[in-house]
């Protein structure tokens, strides 16, 4: 790529709409959804496939959902249809800042950032007086948010939108920090094949269901948040300064190989706590 097509994507990065990436990509949250499908109880199980099977009520045929796999893409195949689904868009992530500890309030104005709206997703879900419809989006905001919550830069931000505003090359392609974090980590780390991905992270799911089925959702993001701190910005050839986003810069393959033990654990983590809060949600 030539130093004017550089120049040339760095402005449209500047001065395109501002929106949020979707964590992990569609494959990272379907392999989330399929791995803590297993773990469900049958008595969730049945209530997941019993809310399933009211997706056409939702009116959103470009976005049908037929499995829990579905169900946790949903929230982003649906954004297209800004008119409903704008209220969602500041409910992926968590602006919690690199460098300072502020009270909650100062990163989540009104309730409206992940943890709160998974935590009403689960009030809803939990209420059988709901409609099924209205239950069912409660599943897919769930199942989604959970997953995104996971990934390091849902729960940071350093004056960049989580990554987003770090212009980065990763293997010869131009694109940002977070995307990087949505799709080459993830790749590297687990393949691009879901039943592969699936075969390597059983056995972790395994070795460490007890363990990394405590906490709270609250705990779980600010997990996160440590990650973002302590690998994701400072292991960069040039790290950003507080409040400042890094410099545009290369991703090495050394990055990507440190990050994916990173990613392997969240995406297992997040299956494990999904299934828990399903069941004990459904229970």
């Amino acid at each position: 790529m030539g130093r004017l097509s550089q120049l040339i994507i760095a402005a449209l990065l500047l001065v395109l709409p501002a929106t949020r990436a979707a964590a992990w990509g569609s494959e990272g949250h379907r392999i989330v959804a399929a791995l803590a499908y297993d773990r469900l109880t049958p008595r969730a199980r049945e209530t997941v496939d019993t809310l399933i099977a009211h997706s056409a009520e939702q009116g959103t045929p470009s976005c049908p959902v037929a499995t829990l796999m579905d169900a946790a893409t949903w929230p982003d195949c649906v954004r297209p249809l800004h008119q409903r689904f704008d209220y969602l868009a500041a409910m992926h992530y968590e602006d919690v800042p690199l460098c300072e500890t502020p009270p909650k309030v100062r990163y989540c104005p009104d309730g409206k950032c992940i943890t709160e709206e998974t935590k009403r997703a689960i009030s809803i879900l939990k209420d059988a007086a709901r409609s099924p419809a209205d239950r069912l989006q409660a599943l897919e905001e769930i199942a989604h948010f959970v997953g995104d919550m996971h990934q390091p830069l849902h729960a940071m931000d350093n004056g960049d939108r989580g990554g987003n505003l770090v212009q980065v090359t990763v293997q010869g392609r131009a694109t940002n920090l977070h995307h990087v974090w949505d799709v080459e980590v993830l790749e590297n780390a687990v393949g691009t094949s879901e039943a592969a991905a699936e075969t390597v992270l059983r056995p972790l799911i395994a070795a460490n269901a007890r363990q990394w089925s405590g906490g709270r959702i609250d705990d779980w993001l600010a997990e996160s948040h440590g990650l973002a701190r302590t690998y994701v910005y400072p292991s960069l050839v040039q790290p950003p300064m507080c409040g400042q986003p890094a410099p545009p810069q290369a991703i090495t393959p050394a990055y990507l190989d440190g990050a994916a033990p990173i990613v392997r654990q969240q995406l297992a983590k997040a299956a494990i706590r999904l299934a828990k809060v399903l069941n004990q949600t459904l229970k």
